[in-house]
C-alpha cells in the first residue's frame, strides 16, 4: 500500500540560527519516509532569506525540500496560509522554526488519522527552554484549565478556547485548503481556525504521547500569560468578550456550517450578550440571565460574577494581583 504524502510546511522570520538547525535536523530525522519540506521565510529580507535557504540545504538531505519567501513581511497566518496553497501532500504538517520533533512523530500521527479516520489529529507537546531542559514533560498535565478535546463533538469547545498547538498536529490537506482565506491574527492564530474547520467536517483525533518538544520563549501562544494584555474591567471584557462575540460572527459568516453547528454559533453568541450585559449593568434580571453561563463553563461563572459585582471597582488592583500570582 502506498504511503500518503506529507507536506511539512514551515514558516520563518529571522529565525536564531542553533534552534532553527535543530528544528530541521528533527525533521531530517523522521522515521516516516514520504515528506515534502516547503519553507516559507517571511523576513523579507535577502540576506536572511539566503541564510534560511542555505541552512536548508546544509540541512535536510532525506526529503525532496523547497524554500520559498515573501517579498513583503505578512505575519504567520498569511505566511502559513501562503504555504497550505503551496502543500501537494494527503496531510499537512504545521512547523515552527525553533522547536524539537521526536523522530516517530509524523509517523505516528499518519498512523493515526488514517486509522480513525480523523480530519485532524494532535499530540501532547514537551515544555523546554533555551538550553533544551525540559520544562513540562506534558503541556496537558501543566495546565488544569486546558482541555485537550478529541472525538466526533469537540466544535463547541474549540470555537471559545483551543487546544491545538499547530505544530503538534496533522490535517487532511483538503480540510486545510478549504479553510483558505486565514483570518487575520488578530480574530485566530492559524492552528485555531484549522482546528475549527476540522471539526466542522469531522473527527479529531489525539495523540497522548508528547510528540513536539516546544520551545518556551515570551513571543510565542503558549508562552503568553491568559490576561497579559488585560489591565482593567474594560480591557477584560474587550478582550475576553468583545472580541470573542465578534469571532463567533466571523464564524457564520466565513465557514459554511450544517444547521446543528449554526444553533451551537448562535447559542454562544446568547451566553456572550448575556456577558455583556452584566458587564454594563448589575441587576437581579441580568444575574439570573447569566446562570446559564453556569453550566457553559463554572469557573467563568464565578470569576466574572464577582469581576463585575464586587470587584467593579477594583478591578485594576485585582488583576495586578492576579499577574503578581501568575494565575
Amino acid at each position: 500500500m502506498e504511503m500518503p504524502l506529507v507536506s511539512i510546511v514551515v514558516a520563518t522570520y529571522f529565525p536564531r540560527t542553533d534552534f532553527f538547525e535543530k528544528q530541521l535536523q528533527s525533521l531530517n530525522n523522521q522515521t516516516y519516509e514520504n515528506i515534502e519540506i516547503i519553507i516559507c521565510d517571511d523576513s523579507a529580507n535577502d540576506a536572511e532569506y539566503e541564510k534560511v535557504k542555505k541552512t536548508a540545504e546544509n540541512i535536510i538531505s532525506r526529503f525532496p525540500c523547497k524554500v520559498i519567501r515573501n517579498e513583503k513581511n505578512v505575519g504567520s497566518n498569511k505566511t502559513f496560509e501562503r504555504l497550505t496553497k503551496e502543500a501537494n501532500g494527503d496531510y499537512i504538517c504545521y512547523c515552527d522554526q525553533d522547536d524539537i520533533w521526536l523522530s516517530e512523530k509524523v509517523e505516528r500521527l499518519v498512523s493515526h488519522i488514517t486509522k480513525h479516520h480523523c480530519t485532524l489529529v494532535y499530540s501532547d507537546l514537551s515544555l523546554i527552554d533555551e538550553n533544551d531542559r525540559i520544562i513540562h514533560k506534558s503541556f496537558k498535565r501543566s495546565n488544569f484549565r486546558l482541555k485537550h478535546v478529541h472525538g466526533d463533538n469537540t466544535f463547541a469547545h474549540l470555537i471559545n478556547r483551543n487546544s491545538v498547538t499547530g505544530c503538534a498536529m496533522m490535517i487532511r490537506t483538503d480540510v486545510a485548503k478549504s479553510a483558505i482565506p486565514f483570518p487575520s491574527y488578530d480574530e485566530y492564530v492559524h492552528d485555531h481556525w484549522l482546528a475549527i474547520c476540522a471539526a466542522a467536517r469531522g473527527r479529531i483525533g489525539y495523540i497522548h504521547d508528547p510528540m513536539v518538544l516546544y520551545r518556551m520563549h515570551p513571543n510565542n501562544q503558549i508562552g503568553k500569560k491568559r490576561l497579559s494584555n488585560i489591565y482593567t474591567i474594560d480591557d477584560y471584557v474587550y478582550y475576553r468578550i468583545k472580541k470573542q462575540f465578534n469571532r463567533y460572527e466571523f464564524i457564520l459568516s466565513n465557514l459554511w456550517l450544517t444547521g446543528e453547528y449554526k444553533e451551537i454559533v448562535y447559542y454562544h453568541i446568547e451566553i456572550a450578550k448575556m456577558r455583556l450585559d452584566l458587564s454594563n449593568k448589575i441587576s437581579l434580571r441580568n444575574l439570573l440571565k447569566y446562570l446559564k453561563l453556569a453550566k457553559f463553563d463554572f469557573l467563568l461563572f464565578i470569576f466574572e460574577v464577582l469581576l463585575f459585582t464586587f470587584l467593579r471597582n477594583n478591578s485594576s488592583c485585582f488583576f495586578k494581583i492576579i499577574k503578581y500570582l501568575k494565575l
